[in-house]
């Protein structure tokens, strides 16, 4: 089932594209507002005589066309925002609130830093030689192991060797912070 629509030839003359009949229509919106606000004034002019002699100033209304986004006029009122830098910076200088006190001593970060660049050096050098110990005297000198085979197992070792310094390093920072919570119970 089709359904035939004739088109009908139109001159050029007599084309008219949507967005051309919405200006119009604006334009004959701005014509019927300022002649309403003519016809405003010419009735509100005694009002405003007396309103001006009371000194009382009158709230100005804005003109809204129809094609104009609000949301672009909100935006233009809108204070500018800041930039990453600029928040960074007033973090930094507004001063610590009582409640915000460092808990923390300078000992215990410099504990912290120490343990953190402990553990990095560990979780680069400890699976390099775990690897390379396993595979050349354990798995092929003493299993007589294929070299694929070897240095399959010998991987997964080292890999192994990976997960138990993350959990090492799991296992220390959460009994640094038990002892940090019992030290702040007994202050309280």
């Amino acid at each position: 089932m089709s359904t035939e629509t004739d088109f009908e030839l139109v001159e050029e003359s007599e084309r008219k594209s949507s967005t051309s009949e919405s200006f119009e229509n604006v334009d004959e919106n701005k014509e019927e507002i300022s002649s309403a606000d003519e016809a405003e004034e010419t009735l509100e002019a005694p009002k405003k005589a007396e309103n001006q002699a009371e000194n009382e100033p009158e709230p100005e209304e804005e003109l809204k066309l129809p094609f104009v986004d609000q949301s672009i006029k909100d935006d233009a009122e809108k204070p500018a925002e800041k930039d990453g830098e600029q928040l960074v910076q007033d973090a930094l200088t507004q001063p610590i609130r009582a409640d915000q006190e460092q808990f923390y001593s300078p000992e215990d970060n410099r504990r912290a830093i120490t343990l953190l660049i402990l553990f990095s050096a560990m979780m680069f050098t400890l699976p390099l030689l775990v690897m390379f110990t396993l595979y050349y005297w354990v798995f092929i000198d003493y299993f007589h192991l294929p070299a694929d085979r070897a240095m399959l197992y010998a991987g997964i070792c080292a890999a192994c060797v990976v997960v138990a310094i993350c959990a090492a390093f799991a296992w220390i920072a959460w009994k640094e912070e038990k002892e940090a919570e019992e030290k702040l119970k007994k202050l309280k």
